[in-house]
């Protein structure tokens, strides 16, 4: 079966060699939100691009699509979940605001992370993409794209790439993660069903750029994220037993 790869790297890899934890992270400096300061927790917004809005600066004639146009329906709280997911395991406080519909890499009043969408390579390719956080280009860092051309599911049942996996991968990029191989990780470029969301080495590598969580979640997000999961949970009839395109 093809592999498909998670997102396509944009820059080159830096290696953090850890007695107890294998983690990369992204060629930026200082390769994170917030203070420059290694374990220092940061908040973060993040928007999503409307259809129509320039990405010329990555493809020729390019334009976002909009999200409803080809995402199932429920999409949104499958990212929101994906940004808790990663606010769950290290000092990260992410809130949404609205996108003002800027270029791409334009000056912006934006989300710091702005996702969007348009055609990249054809299905089971390249699945998404992301920019690694400052510095990195005037407005881009840490701002993804997912491909249209791909099909896109909720759960792990049936054919597709499930949003949260997928999203959850590239705001692995987005926070100043990159990709890591040999070890099981959400952060493997193959996208997998073999597990869900951060695992130990991801959480590891977030926690060295912004700490470890704040002590007590709030009640109602965490009720909203293991409603999440129990939704996908009771979706999910069966699991594919090999990574199956790249995103």
């Amino acid at each position: 079966m093809k592999k498909t790869l998670m997102c396509v790297a944009l820059s080159a890899l830096l290696a953090v060699p850890l007695s107890a934890s294998a983690y990369e992270l992204g060629p930026t400096f200082p390769g994170k939100w917030g203070s420059s300061t290694y374990g220092t927790p940061a908040t973060v917004t993040w928007s999503l691009m409307d259809g129509g809005v320039s990405c010329e600066l990555e493809f020729s004639g390019c334009k976002t699509a909009a999200l409803d146009s080809f995402m199932p329906t429920g999409y949104l709280e499958q990212i929101r979940l994906a940004f808790y997911a990663w606010s769950k395991v290290a000092g990260l406080t992410f809130k949404q605001v609205a996108d003002d519909g800027a270029p791409f890499d334009a000056a912006t009043s934006s989300g710091d992370i702005r996702i969007g969408a348009h055609q990249v390579d054809g299905p089971l390719n390249t699945l998404a993409f992301t920019y690694f956080p400052p510095i990195n280009g005037r407005s881009a860092a840490g701002d993804l794209f997912l491909d249209t051309a791909e099909r896109w599911t909720i759960g792990f049942d049936g054919p597709g790439h499930d949003v949260f996996q997928v999203v959850s991968h590239e705001i692995g990029h987005a926070i100043g993660l990159d990709h890591v191989t040999g070890v099981q990780a959400l952060m493997n470029p193959i996208y997998t069903e073999a597990f869900r969301g951060p695992q130990a080495d991801d959480i590891a590598g977030a926690r060295f750029l912004y700490g470890p969580p704040a002590p007590i979640p709030e009640p109602a997000t965490l009720l909203l994220f293991a409603a999440g999961l129990a939704g996908v949970a009771a979706q999910r009839r069966r699991v594919r037993t090999a990574a199956a395109t790249p995103a």
